[in-house]
């Protein structure tokens, strides 16, 4: 049990039951809704508790015949000196599922009554309904892209700034690699530690890349994408998580040695052309904090629409705003003057507790 010994809790609205990621009932309401994403499924659950031991569960709501009308995916981790349920960790968004209004209402409800019984607070990476016990606020922005008009289409709608830069990169020679092997997601990670270290933050441990290419991306929900000079020589990436005809950017590294060829822009262009062949209706390009002003009018310039970000807190504590610190900034200048051996071991600690 995730919690405690105690499988289901009575609320005034119900019974919230709680029930594994692969549950065949929560599974049937992940295929039917149209919002639900790669991080509703049980592969991103079962990659967080291999590579740290996160307990994993989904939170349902039933109606009075026992049918999961709502649910969450959750994971218990620990922050400082609390526990906390995260709804999911390591995820820009994971919203609650529900069939309708009411039954979203319901579950919001539930969990904040389990969050009071249980002395653990609840944080999810959505809105929920505005109710008592629950403290909401914007963390940033998502941008999404419609692809039913097709790439070619689209690439006419990107700003001229990246236009520009699109064809300065495809003059280049650089070429882009796709695949879902092992090595695609090794050559990624050796971009992608370097990128961290060059941003100042922590690095992921390569083997939570190991699950999530095992868990996700080898069964057929994302696929990895490289920037190749005509030397072979891998200078930037992306990883794609899809699923439910949604793909998103879920992580993006390059080498800023190589900044000059605009493999950024070929990666972002190749990924939109992936995504409108894989039959996808929209492309996702991840959480950007509202400080970050250039980040957001990078993404913009893809013809996305961004729209505003929500997470949701019960049971004490306040939504991440991403607002950073003191301690953050001094981590940083640690992480960017170590050597890649220390940004890896300092990773390895610490990025379980950034969940």
């Amino acid at each position: 049990m995730i919690v405690s010994s105690r499988a289901d809790a009575t609320s005034p609205s119900g019974v919230l039951a709680e029930v594994p990621a692969d549950e065949p009932e929560w599974l049937d309401l992940v295929a039917e809704a149209p919002d639900a994403t790669v991080f509703h499924l049980p592969a991103w659950a079962h990659a967080l508790a291999e590579t740290y031991g996160f307990p994993t569960a989904v939170l349902v709501h039933r109606d009075a015949t026992g049918r999961v009308i709502a649910g969450a995916p959750v994971a218990r981790v620990r922050r400082l000196a609390r526990r906390t349920l995260v709804s999911l960790p390591f995820t820009d968004a994971c919203a609650p599922l529900a069939r309708n209004d009411e039954s979203l209402r319901s579950l919001a409800d539930g969990l904040a009554d389990w969050s009071r019984r249980q002395g653990v607070a609840v944080e999810v990476r959505g809105a929920v309904p505005s109710a008592p016990g629950w403290t909401q606020a914007v963390v940033g922005v998502e941008h999404f892209l419609d692809l039913h008009d097709g790439p070619e289409s689209l690439r006419g709608r990107f700003s001229a700034t990246h236009r520009r830069w699109l064809r300065q990169a495809e003059r280049s020679g650089v070429r882009i690699r796709s695949g879902r092997s092992a090595a695609d997601m090794q050559d990624f990670y050796e971009l992608h530690m370097l990128t961290r270290r060059r941003q100042g933050v922590p690095v992921q441990p390569r083997r939570f890349f190991d699950a999530i290419w095992r868990h996700v991306v080898a069964p057929g929900h994302g696929i990895v994408l490289l920037a190749e000079t005509p030397a072979r020589r891998v200078v930037a990436g992306v990883v794609l998580l899809a699923s439910n005809r949604i793909a998103m950017v879920k992580f993006q590294a390059s080498d800023a040695a190589a900044w000059e060829l605009r493999p950024n822009h070929l990666c972002y262009w190749a990924a939109v052309r992936w995504a409108c062949d894989a039959g996808h209706r929209r492309l996702a390009f991840g959480r950007t904090e509202t400080r970050h002003a250039g980040l957001q009018q990078w993404k913009a310039g893809w013809g996305g629409v961004a729209v505003p970000l929500t997470y949701a807190v019960t049971g004490g504590g306040s939504p991440d705003l991403g607002s950073g610190g003191v301690l953050d900034a001094v981590l940083g200048q640690v992480i960017r003057r170590s050597p890649a051996l220390v940004c890896r071991a300092l990773g390895a600690l610490l990025y379980r507790y950034t969940a």
